[in-house]
């Protein structure tokens, strides 16, 4: 395995690794962020709800009840208010609803459904608090909402004059929804729920998206890093070990004169030559030469010019040879070469 392959593999692991950790990170945060808006904007809806209750107990109310002998407004009641005012959010915010659900409600728009109806039941059993809110989930898909539910419970006397019995109740009351509905509530009775639901779809949508450009541009750094390190790798450290790798190669396995392989490793060569030749039942044959007065020519004209007529003897062996043959070095002025497929 070379030293690219393993250096490319380690930074593949770590660079894997650190996508998966970062991936897994910014995907938890995203879909924390998008559940803290949701409930953020979820407690926005239910304290405007309360603000327009307080507001319509405090300063309308008390200006139009002297008018409940001859009309009855339902702007004067503050769920009413609460509720027709949030209404209108669901032009501009699709999915955002408010709702005062109740079990007998006057109004029957305001009717709990089924699972609004389980909230009121957890209130009234006891199996939740009454003094705190109840946040849940509810739907699927595009439809995906986030839920704070708080109880109504019968806490205000005058609550009683409109819900204890029709004989009781405003005469115009009457004439706008009738007697069979609202009627016989009790005093701390807890009869509906104020209920906000907020869509979570959008929220997760963003959060999705979010993450999928974090990710893409994570992993083209990460790219980018890998390609970088692969180009210092090579040029810093690949290519120069190479280098060195080769001469160390040469001087182990090369006369350094004539760069013709030296003894060692023609004998290496020879032994798996003569292997492969008796397997396939070749022909191989090995060739001694010297040349003749060497000494004669070092001794008259100097070690320099020796040098001069081995290197220009090898140079010839190499030309005139096969890239399959091979050629040496034996010592001094020898030579030998070995020629396969050769009698």
């Amino acid at each position: 395995m070379s030293l690219r392959l393993k250096f490319n593999l380690v930074l593949a692991g770590v660079l894997l690794l650190a996508v998966a950790g970062a991936g897994l990170y910014v995907h938890r945060f995203l879909q924390q962020s998008a559940i803290e808006e949701v409930q953020h904007n979820s407690q926005i809806m239910m304290h405007a709800a309360m603000a327009i209750r307080d507001y319509t107990t405090e300063l309308v109310k008390p200006h139009l009840d002297v008018t409940l002998a001859e009309k009855f407004l339902p702007q004067t009641v503050p769920a009413y208010a609460a509720t027709e005012t949030l209404r209108r959010l669901q032009n501009r915010f699709p999915g955002y609803e408010y709702k005062e659900a109740v079990l007998n409600p006057t109004n029957l728009r305001d009717r709990a459904n089924e699972w609004e109806e389980r909230i009121i039941s957890d209130f009234r059993e006891g199996r939740a608090d009454l003094k705190k809110e109840v946040t849940g989930e509810v739907g699927e898909g595009m439809h995906r909402a986030l839920y704070v539910a708080r109880p109504i419970t019968i806490k205000q006397p005058q609550c009683m004059a409109c819900h204890s019995a029709p004989a009781v109740a405003p005469p115009t009351m009457l004439k706008v929804y009738g007697d069979n509905n609202g009627f016989g509530w009790g005093m701390n009775e807890t009869v509906g729920i104020q209920v906000v639901k907020v869509p979570m779809y959008f929220p997760l949508e963003k959060a999705r998206q979010t993450f999928n450009t974090v990710m893409a541009a994570l992993v083209g750094s990460f790219v980018l890093l890998f390609v970088g390190l692969n180009l210092s790798l090579s040029s810093l450290v690949i290519e120069p070990m190479a280098r060195l790798n080769r001469k160390l190669e040469d001087l182990a396995t090369k006369d350094f004169l004539t760069d013709l392989v030296n003894r060692r490793r023609f004998f290496e060569r020879l032994e798996a030559e003569m292997a492969d030749t008796r397997v396939k039942k070749g022909n191989l044959s090995v060739v001694m030469f010297d040349i003749d007065f060497f000494k004669r020519i070092n001794d008259t004209f100097g070690h320099d010019s020796g040098d001069v007529v081995l290197k220009s003897t090898a140079l010839r062996v190499r030309e005139l040879l096969r890239s399959s043959d091979c050629a040496a070095r034996f010592g001094g002025e020898e030579f030998i070469i070995l020629l396969k497929e050769t009698p």
